[in-house]
């Protein structure tokens, strides 16, 4: 098994680096010794370990906190030894000069851990402490939470990592009371520290170091599930560095991301259409194969086609493949006819499509995802299935205000995993879910620069949604009643 060690500050865009770094690897343990830095950069560096099942581990007297612990917690198997620390705090941002906690970035913290499984009471706790602040996390403390992970040095840890060697240019240890924070999330040069002049300037990419293979691994990789936002903006990224991707890296695999793929493949004899499996993939992420001449330019995506659309094959128990414009078709018009899709069908299987089929596996009881495979398929098809008519999710309005205005104050539109509220929106974490009282969920609020805890709580009556939400500390005394946009 192949060790990956991340040492020192994150900074925005390390993400790339480590994606760059461990996507062909097959199983590895990544060991964490981090001060934290960048939000985004550790959330997404959580992702990527969660997407390829590694396991995280933080040595003893090693610190990983802040930004680091988010990373450290997309583990398949999260480890520890026992004089680890592990610090979590609120995401914060500057504002004046002083550091300030941040809703937006509170709630990208939520999403994401929502994602890998945690508890609500596991979520308030990572976000609880003030940006000066700091929780650690201990063993008691998670079990508490029901945070597994799993003690270093009980004689079942991965031995690799155990004998690791350090580096002859690694950087010097941390020290035990470092600044941990989180930087703003839209930064771009998020305050750069002056570097040390006796330290090599090689040592350093893009604020990882080298991977370090004590055995050589078994290069086995997977085929990236194109269906997955993440690993869809991965291989868009890619084509991007290579010059034939022009788009906007989304992870929404449409025709401009299938232009980009087939002309690469033209471009390195590898055929002259999209299809997607191993031989491409290894190609697209091997530095070897040419990028796009200086004059190249892509086709029209509206009028160019020939080599597009290569068929997916359709998961296990399902006749279709979202990725397949037929098949999107097919699923899009039956979420139309729920009353889940508000669109007119494209086969594209884009963020519309994608909300869509959340709001209807939430509603009807199935996970709380975009994923489609063949329980969903069934579920669909069958008669008893509750439309959206009988939930909350869709576009509302009080009396005497009109439907489609994204600037009406009076204007709510619902889905499982956010509420547009007029000009502000609220990031619910865990998903809307039907209570005894209607539905409701918690979240974050933000409007402006100005954010705020929330607790959501709808119901639907005679077709008419009452909101009994409350947004900070003041009561709702009067419900709002709100009629549904058809």
């Amino acid at each position: 098994m192949t060790v990956v060690t991340v040492e020192g500050e994150l900074d925005f865009r390390d993400e790339e680096a480590f994606t760059d770094k461990v996507l062909r690897l097959r199983e590895a343990v990544v060991v964490f010794d981090s001060v934290g830095g960048n939000l985004v950069a550790g959330i997404e560096i959580g992702k990527a370990i969660r997407l390829k099942g590694f396991n995280t581990l933080v040595l003893n007297d090693r610190l990983c906190a802040s930004a680091c612990a988010l990373a450290w917690l997309g583990g398949k198997t999260r480890w520890a030894a026992p004089r680890a620390k592990i610090a979590v705090h609120a995401a914060w941002m500057f504002r004046d000069g002083k550091k300030q906690e941040t809703g937006s970035g509170n709630a990208l913290v939520g999403a994401y851990l929502n994602t890998l499984g945690l508890t609500d009471e596991a979520i308030v706790f990572i976000t609880s402490a003030a940006p000066d602040d700091a929780e650690f996390l201990s063993f008691q403390k998670a079990e508490t939470l029901g945070i597994a992970v799993k003690q270093f040095g009980t004689g079942a840890e991965p031995q690799q990592a155990a004998t690791k060697a350090e580096p002859e240019t690694s950087k010097p240890l941390m020290s035990a009371e470092p600044d941990a924070r989180y930087y703003d999330p839209n930064a771009r040069t998020p305050n750069p520290e002056t570097a040390d002049p006796t330290q090599p300037a090689e040592t350093k990419i893009a604020g990882l170091p080298p991977v370090w293979r004590p055995t050589e691994p078994e290069m086995k990789p997977q085929v990236l599930d194109l269906t997955n936002l993440d690993a869809a903006a991965e291989v868009q990224r890619r084509l991007q560095e290579r010059a034939f991707f022009h788009g906007l890296v989304d992870g929404v695999w449409g025709r401009r991301s299938r232009i980009a793929l087939r002309d690469f493949k033209i471009r390195n004899g590898l055929g002259a259409d999209d299809r997607w499996d191993l031989q491409t993939q290894l190609a697209v992420f091997d530095d070897r194969y040419p990028a796009a001449p200086a004059a190249y330019v892509p086709a029209n995506p509206e009028q160019e086609v020939a080599g597009l659309f290569m068929p997916f094959a359709a998961g296990h128990g399902a006749s279709l493949h979202p990725l397949n414009p037929g098949d999107a078709l097919k699923i899009q018009a039956r979420l139309f006819e729920l009353g889940y899709y508000r669109k007119t069908g494209d086969g594209v299987w884009g963020l519309a499509s994608r909300f869509a089929l959340t709001d209807f596996k939430v509603a009807n009881n199935l996970p709380p995802d975009d994923i489609w495979d063949g329980s969903v398929e069934q579920a669909m098809q069958q008669s008893q299935v509750i439309p959206a008519v009988e939930t909350p999710f869709g576009e509302w309005v009080q009396p005497g205000t009109g439907c489609g205005d994204p600037n009406n104050p009076r204007r709510l539109v619902i889905s499982a995993k956010a509420v547009t509220a007029g000009l502000g929106s609220c990031a619910l974490n865990p998903p809307l879910q039907r209570s005894q009282q209607g539905w409701a969920a918690s979240g974050i609020c933000t409007q402006g620069v100005a954010s705020a805890p929330a607790r959501v709580s709808f119901q639907v009556l005679k077709g008419r949604l009452v909101d009994r939400s409350v947004v900070g500390a003041d009561p709702n005394d009067k419900p709002a009643v709100f009629n549904r946009c058809m």
